[in-house]
């Protein structure tokens, strides 16, 4: 098992990448830890066994985070993984984007991945091979109409994981990124969006969450033990090719 003996801690999106990346770990060896603003969508499945639970936390407040890791602490004495996912969007045109969306946005999907790499670093530091994983988007580097905070939030993940990548690396912490695109959450129906996103995946085919785990679980493995400040895309190929450039 490529986690065997391993303590992950996965924060946030029950829904989708968050609950097939903790059923994966947990697959893989991992003892598994949970940490959300609520229950909703971890009540079956994933955070329902005793060999994963859940914490309920605010990943953007400093003190909540702290909290959790001091009961983490007190249960597990380190942590090997942190798998950073909590995000959420609110789509609004730049000019209607309002400052209390903007400070949201931000807070949700970039200084939750501070927050929680800050409070958790002196148990990731006990572990032999520490591990982080931020996840950010396609929309961080190239945009997505109506959705400035959460492009911008995102975006701050790349650079922050490549700055955490050299200072954390003497304690043989690594720090990498995955940018999603057209993943499709489990507890939503398809929309019509997902069509002329479809068209313009070289794969052609909406993404599972257990894409986007499997590359979470290659990087929290040692199978990555080389791998540090990378950005793995995972987009069915969308962003490969230049936009506007497709054949009929």
């Amino acid at each position: 098992m490529m986690l065997k003996d391993k303590i992950a801690v996965v924060t946030g999106n029950p829904y989708g990448i968050g609950r097939a990346s903790a059923a994966l770990f947990a697959r893989e060896g991992a003892k598994v830890i949970c940490i959300d603003d609520s229950r909703e969508g971890w009540s079956d499945d994933a955070a329902a066994s005793a060999e994963l639970p859940h914490f309920l936390a605010d990943v953007t407040d400093s003190n909540a985070v702290a909290g959790v890791v001091g009961q983490c602490e007190r249960l597990l004495q380190r942590v090997d993984v942190l798998f950073n996912l909590a995000g959420r969007t609110i789509k609004q045109r730049f000019e209607a984007t309002t400052d209390e969306t903007w400070q949201r946005m931000i807070a949700r999907n970039l200084s939750a991945a501070f927050v929680c790499s800050q409070r958790f670093l002196p148990l990731l530091k006990k572990s032999p091979a520490g591990a982080i994983i931020h996840h950010a988007s396609i929309d961080g580097f190239l945009g997505n109409p109506s959705l400035a905070a959460y492009s911008a939030g995102k975006g701050g993940l790349i650079p922050l994981a490549h700055v955490m990548a050299h200072d954390l690396g003497g304690y043989g912490i690594r720090v990498n990124c995955i940018s999603t695109g057209g993943i499709r959450d489990t507890h939503r129906r398809a929309r019509p969006e997902d069509a002329s996103r479809i068209r313009v995946t070289p794969l052609g085919r909406t993404g599972m969450p257990e894409d986007v785990a499997r590359v979470a679980l290659f990087l929290a493995s040692e199978w990555s033990s080389y791998v540090n400040g990378a950005n793995i895309v995972v987009d069915g190929g969308r962003t490969a090719i230049t936009q506007g450039c497709y054949e009929d």
